[in-house]
């Protein structure tokens, strides 16, 4: 294959809590799954260059491998800005570079998210167009389809247009990557009549009235579950404490379930039966799935991960970062952002 049949995206490997013990496994398994895939390993090389043998990495799967070496890492206790001045030969820092420079068309990393966030929004910049990045969560919802939240972190504090925008760029990600025709938006409010919620809410479902796109009102917080709308907007704060406390509380069912299964001999033997069913509704909610969350208004595709996400969550990273590359979702949020901007010029 011809070196642009590639979609190179820039692995940060020594990011998250396991580090290259599980980054290095997905890209295994990424590389296997994705003929397509060049993989640029961004990390210690030292640390890096023994392990792909072991893995399976070699032949014509390592030749889909670069190994791109940087000096240190970002701890999780260390400020989110350290990449600017203190730590510029990160993994996090390096991996972004090599978006910057054309080497590669994005960048996976499950470390430090703030930093990331840094990263791709300093060192990779801000589509024209876009005010404020943001990073979406892709909720499994029961019904089967997932939803869409924006923004779960990276704008605590917004204006009604930034939730506008973030709302539109949610929109195109749905149809453009995740194959959701005409994807119903929502605001996300505490009831579903127009008159409810806060002034930003309410001015930010008024922009979306008339920004071409199918705009449903307000959504409540069950309709991200229940799939009501395909995309809901809120700022970072809210939409953070959402996700958090639906990561929670999905693992705490999870657990829950099990111990009540186990806790006595008939639930045991009735485990057994109900296995098939159990995996079924546990890959449903399981947030590796879908791999990481997508940072949206960026020139390049970067997908931050669960820091303690395992080899599966790193492939499906991955594997949601060729699937923006392939859908060229840049280039529709960033037409998409001019229409609009024209048009509230129109109005003026």
């Amino acid at each position: 294959m011809r070196d642009s049949d590639f979609f190179r995206i820039a692995l940060d490997v020594m990011g998250g809590d396991h580090g290259l013990h599980v980054t290095l496994p997905g890209a295994a398994m990424s590389l296997r799954a994705i003929p397509e895939l060049y993989l640029l390993l961004v990390g210690d090389s030292a640390q890096i260059e023994p392990q792909l043998a072991r893995l399976g990495i070699q032949g014509e799967a390592l030749a889909r491998t670069k190994i791109v070496h940087a000096s240190s890492v970002v701890t999780m206790d260390e400020k989110a800005t350290c990449i600017i001045k203190e730590k510029r030969d990160s993994s996090i820092r390096i991996a972004a570079e090599c978006v910057k420079r054309g080497d590669a068309c994005g960048m996976v990393s499950m470390g430090h998210s703030g930093a990331a966030m840094v990263a791709s929004m300093k060192v990779i910049g801000t589509l024209q167009g876009v005010d404020r990045p943001c990073l979406a969560a892709i909720f499994p919802s029961l019904r089967g389809t997932p939803t869409v939240l924006l923004d779960v972190g990276a704008n605590v504090k917004c204006k009604p247009e930034h939730i506008a925008q973030f709302a539109i760029m949610g929109s195109i990600y749905a149809e453009e990557v995740l194959g959701v025709p005409n994807p119903k938006v929502g605001v996300l409010s505490v009831g579903e009549e127009d008159a409810k919620g806060s002034d930003t809410t309410k001015q930010a479902a008024e922009y979306l009235r008339t920004a071409g796109i199918n705009f449903g009102g307000n959504a409540e917080g069950r309709d991200i579950w229940e799939c009501d709308f395909d995309v809901v907007a809120c700022d970072g704060f809210v939409g953070n404490v959402v996700l958090k406390s639906s990561e929670a509380l999905a693992e705490g069912i999870l657990l829950g379930l099990k111990d009540s299964l186990k806790s006595t001999l008939l639930g045991r033997l009735g485990g057994l039966l109900v296995r098939p069913s159990m995996r079924k509704f546990y890959k449903k909610l399981d947030y590796a799935e879908y791999g990481g969350a997508p940072l949206l208004g960026v020139k390049g595709i970067s997908i931050i991960g669960h820091g303690r996400g395992d080899s599966r969550a790193v492939s499906g990273a991955i594997r949601a970062a060729v699937r923006g590359a392939c859908n060229n979702i840049n280039c529709r949020i960033q037409e998409r952002m001019k229409r609009v901007a024209e048009g509230d010029s129109a109005a003026q």
